[in-house]
């Protein structure tokens, strides 16, 4: 397996690997994510209880303009989602 995990879980530590999150950011990656999904691969590892978290389809909520991407663990089964990109604002013209 190519992922990596702690030998010894610490609690409130963990989460989503960096392989799976925008370069400088804490946003997701859309197209590593969506291959894990395919995969049905895990994205991290749970802040709970150490257990790999698997992903989940995108999706965006109602009342926003951005994506979110969910995960659940697969020991405690805990849901947790973690933000897409901004999107990008439009600018006015300086006309």
């Amino acid at each position: 397996m190519t992922q990596q995990a702690a030998l010894i879980h610490q609690p409130g530590r963990g989460g989503i690997w960096r392989r799976f999150l925008l370069a400088g950011h804490t946003a997701i990656n859309a197209a590593p994510w969506l291959d894990a999904v395919a995969q049905r691969s895990p994205v991290g590892t749970c802040r709970r209880d150490g257990g790999y978290l698997y992903p989940g389809q995108p999706y965006r909520p109602a009342s926003g303009n951005r994506d979110f991407y969910p995960a659940t663990c697969a020991t405690c089964h805990q849901d947790t989602a973690a933000p897409g990109p901004r999107p990008t604002r439009k600018r006015k013209s300086t006309r």
